[in-house]
């Protein structure tokens, strides 16, 4: 008997901290997005057509297919987008022929690990790359 109240404080107390937790998932996602329309649309899309880079949604798919682990690809993602090398890209190789690579992106630890992890969530595992077109 004077174990039903406990169980039920704990319920209680893990559902609050769920729903605690939620609006922090969504203001990331909101912030992240946010980091991604001042310093990346101009040149990633979010769907194809590209503009002059890959689209997001490409991007994570190969993220996706390069990672299991979501930390590895954010972390992977995260030091990419500073300092970019063509020898650690995850993209296919006809990608940075065409598209030459990015600049490194200017952003504090904070807002990098953000877009990125932002980048990572945009997977959509319904899309499926275009054939890549011939030089």
């Amino acid at each position: 008997m004077t174990m039903k109240p406990s169980v039920f404080l704990f319920a209680t107390c893990t559902a609050l901290s769920l729903s605690a937790a939620q609006p922090a998932d969504v203001s990331a996602q909101s912030a992240g997005k946010e980091l991604y329309e001042r310093h990346c649309s101009a040149c990633h899309s979010m769907l194809p057509p590209p503009k002059s880079a890959p689209p997001v949604v490409g991007l994570s798919h190969f993220y996706h297919q390069a990672f299991d682990d979501r930390e590895k690809g954010v972390c992977h993602i995260t030091e990419f987008v500073a300092k970019p090398d063509a020898a650690n890209s995850k993209l296919r190789a006809p990608a940075i022929p065409r598209f030459g690579l990015m600049p490194a992106v200017e952003l504090d630890a904070r807002d990098l690990r953000t877009v990125s992890e932002w980048l990572w969530d945009s997977y959509d595992p319904k899309f499926q790359p275009p054939e890549c077109p011939s030089n």
